[in-house]
């Protein structure tokens, strides 16, 4: 799940293939088969998704190995159990630090990374030893504007105070001034905080960037000689896949659609976030084909780059023409269902929620109502208008006295304190949370499709 608030990202999906008839289809008949009692128990398949995480440097993430492996795991279990699949291939933009920035004054002080400087999101890495030239002074729009960089010394590190412009107009304009690198001073940022977390927006520029608090930015500009500056980051354009499996119902006019993402953040497994829903879909995968065949056709998606931008939501949703966004009956977004402190919770409007809340109300406490805003791919569907409704059973806020006692959770603790963490692992998860919702998800979605 994405972080909250959102971040508007500057760099725009992009798509190869798209709706229902263009995407790379492998067809394998639903069979009817009773599928053996590991395929249909979400423990089993969030145990798979945890061991990928494992065996592929703590991650999962998009664009990485742990990713692509994912999206094997996935497809294969969904064959396995006689589902149509097909894949989609989404563009988004791939940024991934390896190792922490480096600045080194002439006296060989060595400025913090984090507390003193920090990279900016997206940019290139890159080494750089030359000396500091400040550029438009004191201006809160300095460095915007090409007439500030006229008499720059090219081969210099730039020095320009944050204000006014995007982060990446100051660094295009660097480069084509032809400086080194560009440090950004932070002037408001003070104490142990750190400079600002930015973002150039996109891969494609041409110079490390990095910010600096403003006693970092102080010592830099009365740096007397050369400043040695390193990052080690790759930024680029990257390719990833959604996972797209198809039930086809008795009618089949009408779609039923389920998701979940199935990438991570770098910094972790992502086993809660979102192995968990993952695991409850590729359970269900197995209960469903087995069972009576439904009046309308069931899909599941998987989607990749969730977690920089919904990417592969979107564009899933954007290659559908519009006959194919009629046929969308409901969606239903499973996205973080296994919170080790869980609490409950259901968002959406009309008969997705409405079916959710009804089969969770079954075995226990009946499921709070939430929003959680644009920060899942249920977003991606509702911009189009197809009525969409999710479980969530929490992040990294803390759970109030009111829900600790309705939940059976601890008061005063994060839902999920591995939270886009590497601790997200098999261990951050909550088993019978995971069993209930995936239950409860099989007989909504057997109510949604007749």
């Amino acid at each position: 799940m994405r972080a909250l608030p959102l971040v508007v990202l500057a760099a725009m999906l992009t798509a190869c293939g798209g709706g229902h008839d263009r995407a790379r289809t492998a067809t394998t008949a639903p069979g009817r088969a009773q599928p053996p009692r590991a395929a249909t128990d979400p423990w089993a398949h969030l145990r798979a998704v945890a061991a990928v995480g494992r065996r592929n440097h703590g991650t999962r993430a998009a664009g990485t190995a742990g990713g692509v492996a994912s999206e094997r795991l996935i497809a294969r279990t969904l064959r396995a159990a006689g589902w149509r699949v097909r894949v989609q291939r989404v563009g988004f933009p791939f940024f991934r630090e390896r190792r922490a920035p480096l600045v080194v004054l002439p006296d060989g002080a060595r400025l913090r990374p984090g507390d003193d400087i920090r990279t900016l999101t997206y940019s290139p890495g890159g080494v750089a030893r030359a000396a500091v030239r400040t550029v438009g002074g004191d201006r809160p729009g300095a460095g915007c504007r090409a007439a500030d960089w006229r008499a720059f010394p090219r081969g210099r590190i730039a020095l320009t105070r944050r204000g006014v412009c995007p982060f990446a107009t100051k660094a295009r304009n660097a480069g084509r001034a032809g400086a080194a690198a560009l440090v950004v001073d932070d002037r408001d940022a003070t104490g142990s905080g750190g400079p600002v977390h930015g973002t150039l927006g996109a891969p494609g520029l041409a110079i490390p960037v990095l910010a600096a608090d403003a006693e970092a930015g102080a010592r830099l500009a009365r740096a007397g000689g050369p400043v040695r500056l390193r990052v080690d980051a790759v930024s680029a354009r990257r390719a990833a896949r959604d996972v797209i499996a198809e039930l086809p119902g008795r009618d089949g006019r009408r779609v039923v659609m389920a998701g979940a993402h199935l990438d991570s953040v770098p910094e972790g497994p992502g086993v809660n976030d979102d192995g968990s829903g993952v695991a409850a879909l590729l359970a269900l995968a197995a209960r469903l084909s087995a069972g009576a065949r439904p009046r309308d056709t069931i899909r599941l998606g998987f989607w990749t780059a969730e977690e920089l931008g919904l990417y592969g939501s979107r564009a899933y949703v954007a290659g559908l023409d519009s006959a194919e966004r009629r046929r969308l009956r409901a969606y239903v977004n499973l996205d973080m269902v296994a919170s080790p402190n869980a609490v409950l919770e259901t968002y959406g409007a009309g008969a997705a929620e409405a079916a959710l809340r009804h089969a969770l109300a079954v075995p226990g406490p009946r499921a709070q109502h939430t929003s959680i805003g644009g920060a899942s791919d249920h977003a991606s569907f509702a911009r189009a208008g197809v009525p969409v409704g999710g479980v969530f059973t929490g992040a990294s806020e803390r759970v109030r006295a009111g829900q600790a006692q309705r939940f059976g959770a601890r008061a005063g603790r994060p839902a999920d304190p591995c939270y886009h963490r590497a601790c997200d692992t098999l261990a951050n998860a909550n088993r019978p949370m995971l069993e209930r919702v995936t239950d409860a998800v099989q007989a909504a979605l057997r109510s949604l499709s007749g």
